[in-house]
């Protein structure tokens, strides 16, 4: 999940009752009045988070995710070690109050945390010094998290492969108590005020160094009670769901469309070089690192899974005379040549850069042949 900093929110922005947050520990809003209303403003936990369930995404939420791995601990617990079921939930709201693991890539070490709600947007939302207790930069990266059960059951090195890098990416160990003074130092940087002096934006026009103005930082409070809450912002919002809910990268030629248009508005930009960077960056080494494990893939039987490095000279699986088929998709291979054709043709590209685009193309009809309606191109945007 993407990950997202808050330090506020309120009820009706992640689908949790006000009875439920009561339950929680959630009794008062920043003002010191009685939770009553789904409107009132909260100040989050330190190990609270809310997890995305976006109706835009072309992904399931978390909601749904969870709540099946949880019916399917609850059917370990049963059917495999003979012990009663630890969820028991009835529906995906449920999952409210649940502990769970996160961890961010390629670490092994988990940290404890309690699910709050759910945001129809596609951003994991926590408090910041959490993103950096997850090892992150707290804005932007990504992390994941997994049921706490699901951790005890299934994440025990005698069940992991034995080889190098199974030990990464895997809940081995777990913090359970964030200590702010521990966390990346990252977050010490982040101000904590209700609101800015005018020194500030006075300094702006004077191009004034950031630590010329004083306000308020997290630093400032390590090791005090205060560490805990009292954090204030500047700016509120109606509802942080009414934001953009799914984005423009889940779908990639409307992400390049919009760029493109953005590139040819602003003066300080030249859209050629724009356009060469996304294919020389991103389309090209998409197009031939999937060109080179098609030659290099292994085939799977659809009946049993077995896996074959070299198809069988009968065609079909050995095992169940099943019908073997690729682990890499040509739709995969050939997904970005089009609109990158496209893009040569109506920018100024370099002409080395269109003759490799020429050659891999060439590649592509030699392994699948010719199609004239494989896949339309950007073209029909850039006329």
């Amino acid at each position: 999940m993407i990950e997202l900093v808050i330090t506020h929110f309120k009820p009706l922005e992640i689908g949790t009752s006000v009875s439920s947050l009561r339950e929680l520990g959630y009794v008062k809003d920043i003002h010191g009045e009685e939770l009553v209303s789904d409107d009132q403003v909260l100040e989050l936990k330190m190990q609270d988070i809310i997890l995305p369930s976006c109706p835009d995404s072309l992904e399931e939420g978390a909601d749904a995710i969870l709540f099946r791995v949880a019916n399917f601990v609850d059917e370990c617990l049963e059917k495999i070690y003979g012990v009663n079921a630890f969820y028991n939930l009835k529906c995906k709201e449920d999952l409210v109050g649940h502990l769970v693991g996160g961890l961010a890539p390629h670490i092994a070490a988990a940290t404890a945390c309690r699910i709050i709600g759910f945001s129809k947007t596609q951003g994991f939302f926590a408090h910041p010094v959490m993103h950096c207790a997850f090892r992150r930069d707290a804005d932007g990266d990504e992390a994941a998290i997994v049921l706490l059960m699901d951790i005890f059951l299934n994440f025990d090195k005698s069940f992991l492969p034995n080889r190098r890098g199974s030990t990464q990416d895997e809940p081995l160990v777990l913090s359970y108590n964030v200590i702010p003074a521990e966390v990346d130092d990252m977050v010490f940087d982040v101000d904590i005020a209700w609101k800015y002096p005018i020194e500030l934006y006075e300094a702006c026009e004077q191009y004034k160094k950031p630590w010329d103005v004083k306000i308020e930082r997290f630093e400032e409070r390590l090791g005090k009670a205060s560490q805990f809450e009292g954090l204030g912002f500047t700016h509120g919002t109606t509802d942080f769901n009414e934001g953009v809910l799914c984005s423009s990268y889940k779908t990639m030629m409307d992400k390049v469309k919009g760029q493109m248009r953005i590139a040819e508005t602003l003066r300080a930009v030249d859209e050629n070089d724009v356009a060469r960077l996304i294919i020389e960056r991103h389309f090209m080494r998409d197009i031939k690192g999937n060109l080179r494990k098609f030659s290099q893939q292994t085939f799977r039987c659809v009946k049993c899974n077995e896996i074959f490095r070299r198809p069988p000279l009968r065609g079909i699986c050995s095992f169940c005379s099943g019908k073997l088929v690729f682990t890499v998709a040509e739709g995969s291979i050939v997904k970005y040549l089009e609109p990158s054709i496209s893009l040569a043709e109506n920018y100024d590209f370099p002409a080395y850069l269109k003759q490799t685009l020429f050659l891999v193309k060439q590649r592509i009809e030699d392994v699948f042949g010719k199609d004239k309606d494989k896949q339309s191109g950007l073209g029909q945007w850039f006329g």
